[in-house]
């Protein structure tokens, strides 16, 4: 026989013959998953920490300048990459930069003077992140319109 379970138990307890246990075994692979998860998810974490931005006000002084304002939370050593955008009354962008914040500290308050290439109505923060490699909204002017350039430490675009 080649299940020794299916002997009659008088001759199991006789040879020795266990069960095997199902359950300690199942445990110990829950207790590993969950420690190796743990630390995979420190280990991407410390990589990649969080970063937030949020707009805190904005103001138009020209017909080609928009200063935007905004704060960014962030560890304090991070390069951080922003990008911020303006739009006239037909939500048209009329300003696109992306902003490189140098590290510093990790609490920043961040005014920026964006050159736009009309009115502007409304201003944004897309995002911030510690790559240029973000997923935002690309920027969106008319064909044939070219995105003004910016001062430093803002960058338009090439496309």
């Amino acid at each position: 026989m080649a299940n020794n379970t299916n002997l009659p138990p008088h001759i199991q307890l006789r040879y020795g013959v266990r069960r095997r246990r199902v359950v300690p075994v199942l445990v110990g692979v829950l207790i590993a998953g969950v420690v190796s998860g743990s630390l995979a998810y420190a280990t991407y974490r410390q990589q990649n920490p969080s970063i937030s931005s949020q707009l805190l006000t904005f103001e138009v002084v020209s017909p080609t300048q928009v200063n935007v304002t905004w704060e960014l939370a962030r560890g304090p050593e991070l390069t951080t990459y922003c990008v911020v955008r303006a739009q006239d009354e037909a939500r048209t962008d009329v300003g696109y930069a992306i902003v490189t914040v140098a590290g510093g500290s990790d609490y920043e308050q961040i005014t920026y003077p964006l050159t736009t290439n009309g009115l502007a109505v409304l201003a944004e923060v897309l995002g911030c992140s510690n790559s240029q490699n973000m997923r935002v909204p690309p920027a969106n002017f008319p064909p044939g319109v070219k995105i003004p350039d910016q001062v430093a430490p803002g960058v338009a675009p090439t496309s």
